[in-house]
């Protein structure tokens, strides 16, 4: 069994959901093209088809989010009281880098299992 088959929760729609909400990115095509590196339709058709994200996209994701908290944390606003939302934007992009990881690393394991059956066979 491949990872796509596996995966229930389809991570890029909470991703998408979690930018949006936060103002970090207005549209799926803005999503699609600035944060994943992907052609606009990309995320559009993933939900449709309900596919899960590729590795490298994964990856992408993961390392586009970093950047985003890195100029987080450079704001000078950033754990004041006063700034609820840039803080609550924070904690919660730190929590996609946290589910990002668990969903790498069940990729791995996945293809290590689909290669080891391969062998087996």
């Amino acid at each position: 069994m491949r990872y796509n088959e596996y995966a229930g929760d389809h991570i890029l729609r909470d991703a998408f959901h979690l930018y949006r909400r936060n103002n970090i990115t207005k549209s799926q095509t803005a999503f699609s093209r600035r944060i994943l590196g992907m052609k606009p339709s990309y995320y559009s058709c993933m939900l449709t088809r309900n596919r899960q994200p590729s590795r490298r996209v994964l990856e992408t994701l993961l390392s586009v989010t970093k950047t985003i908290m890195g100029t987080f944390l450079g704001n000078p606003h950033f754990r004041q009281p006063y700034a609820a939302n840039l803080n609550r934007a924070y904690d919660q992009l730190e929590q996609l880098v946290e589910r990002i990881n668990v969903e790498l690393n069940f990729v791995d394991v996945m293809t290590e299992l689909e290669t080891e059956s391969e062998v087996v066979a």
